[in-house]
């Protein structure tokens, strides 16, 4: 079981798709199905990953093309809202899901 919420919100020209959580194959394919649903008048997409707790690479690179295919084929505009990187977030630090440590352990999101 994923534990993700993907939410969306639009106005007559724009839309922005907010990911909080595990950003894996749900909200990879949830996002895909939200962006072929949008409107011919929609020109500006925003994703917001700010609430993103872990991103699996390969779901990451689903969602860059189909924003890509996107982009092309609307000559719309895309914009991508990435986690913060600072210490003091209360969540901990962002990690790749996967991402080994030098001692070869599964990194998780708990603070350090």
């Amino acid at each position: 079981m994923q534990v993700c919420r993907v939410s969306f919100e639009a106005h007559h020209c724009g839309a922005t798709i907010y990911i909080t959580g595990l950003l894996g194959d749900h909200a990879a394919l949830r996002t895909e199905e939200l962006v072929r649903a949008l409107t011919a008048e929609i020109r500006s997409l925003r994703v917001d990953l700010r609430a993103v707790d872990l991103i699996d690479p390969d779901s990451f690179v689903l969602i860059a093309r189909t924003l890509g295919r996107w982009r092309d084929a609307r000559r719309g505009r895309v914009s991508l809202e990435f986690p913060a990187r600072s210490r003091d977030r209360q969540r901990g630090h962002l990690r790749l899901v996967d991402q080994r440590s030098r001692t070869r352990s599964v990194l998780g999101t708990s603070p350090a």
